[in-house]
């Protein structure tokens, strides 16, 4: 424990017990676990319930979108808050070493006018191996931030292609050869 921290803290001994005091504020922290429950209860798989809450007990921005999901009461604005989350969860945990499956981005221009065709393959892959609730199940990616991928024309973030993929065991070549069609 660093000098700083003794400092802040201060421990009273009563019946062999240790009680600690600490000028720290974990309501935030409380807010989030509560959150967390209230997701469990709403059937948010698990795995991401937990990258949430880890994510935003290091980063604010997500923090803020996990308490506006629980404020909101529209079940489509709560979706979307949902992908919102997974999204900024993704740009948060992004690492700088390599995956072991790796997607080639060398020719943006024509990933990006082959990103429907990438799509709608990729999806034939995911019907045939038991569609977006079994995906949502194996990549921790919630079913709404997953049917957003497929149904947006957008070009898809790295970091979800690399769950998809992963997933469906799909190789390098398998991927490459669903960007050229």
């Amino acid at each position: 424990m660093t000098a700083q921290a003794k400092t802040k803290q201060h421990h009273t001994i009563s019946h062999g017990k240790i009680f600690f005091k600490n000028n720290h504020d974990y309501s935030n922290e409380v807010k989030l676990f509560k959150i967390a429950a209230q997701m469990e209860k709403e059937h948010l798989p698990n795995i991401f319930i937990v990258t949430a809450i880890k994510t935003a007990l290091e980063f604010e921005g997500v923090a803020d979108l996990l308490n506006l999901w629980s404020e909101e009461d529209e079940k489509t604005e709560k979706e979307e808050i949902i992908s919102d989350i997974q999204d900024m969860i993704d740009a948060c945990n992004q690492k700088e070493t390599s995956e072991e499956i790796y997607v080639k981005f060398n020719d943006l221009a024509a990933i990006a006018k082959n990103i429907r065709a990438f799509k709608d393959s990729l999806y034939q892959k995911v019907m045939e191996q038991g569609g977006i609730s079994k995906l949502a199940e194996l990549t921790g990616i919630p079913q709404p931030s997953l049917s957003r991928f497929f149904n947006s024309n957008a070009m898809p973030r790295r970091a979800t292609v690399l769950k998809i993929a992963k997933a469906l065991n799909l190789d390098e070549i398998k991927i490459d050869i669903l960007w050229c069609r």
